[in-house]
């Protein structure tokens, strides 16, 4: 969903058909579950201090709704927030990220230490997977694997088909497994990165 002229912390407000008060502030993510969830359309009108005037957001950004979500498959908000924020922060000025992906993690069936650490989130960006572990003591851990690093990626749904494990297999024969994906981010986030690693594959030079 996000055009590459604006920055991703850009805030805006929103004016819909009909209406006279615009609602807002809104950031892009919240933009893009507001699209998928049908409280906003793509016809009504959005400003920010840039623009001369209301725009529709048609007009503002690249609307694609494979990926104008980064949490409209039931991830916590502040989870995605938080993971987009870490990567935006550590990835090159022109990467785009994609998709954010979370772990979903029974709260009666974990030991107080997980509970603490937080579910591991995936985001893809059209340069990297990242895997974010969040630490009880010290900084969330983050792996990330470039695209010419990946050999595939696959997912394993488990027999009850509500999760699943999203596997990455590296060039060098390792596995990166991570497990209790739903499904319906699962699925998502299968497609979107073999997309992505597709379109590397594409802008790769021949020799």
């Amino acid at each position: 969903m996000i055009s590459e002229e604006l920055p991703e912390h850009q805030i805006f407000h929103i004016l819909k058909q009909g209406e006279e008060a615009p609602i807002g502030p809104y950031s892009q993510i919240q933009i893009g579950q507001l699209l998928n969830a049908g409280q906003i359309e793509a016809s009504d009108y959005v400003y920010y201090p840039e623009l001369s005037g209301w725009e529709t957001l048609s007009g503002v950004f690249e609307l694609h709704q494979k990926l104008s979500g980064f949490g409209d498959d039931g991830q916590e908000p502040h989870i995605v927030d938080q993971s987009f924020a870490l990567v935006e922060s550590l990835a090159e000025p022109d990467e785009k990220i994609y998709y954010v992906a979370v772990q979903h993690i029974p709260l009666l069936k974990v030991t107080a230490a997980v509970k603490l650490t937080g579910p591991k989130s995936i985001v893809l960006t059209d340069r990297r997977i990242y895997v974010l572990t969040p630490k009880l003591i010290g900084n969330t851990e983050l792996n990330q694997y470039h695209h010419k690093q990946i050999d595939r990626v696959m997912k394993r749904v488990s027999p009850d088909e509500q999760e699943g494990a999203f596997i990455i297999a590296l060039q060098s024969g390792d596995w990166v497994e991570t497990t209790k994906i739903p499904k319906s981010q699962l699925e998502r986030l299968e497609q979107i990165a073999r997309e992505l690693l597709e379109h590397q594959d594409q802008e790769e030079p021949v020799n």
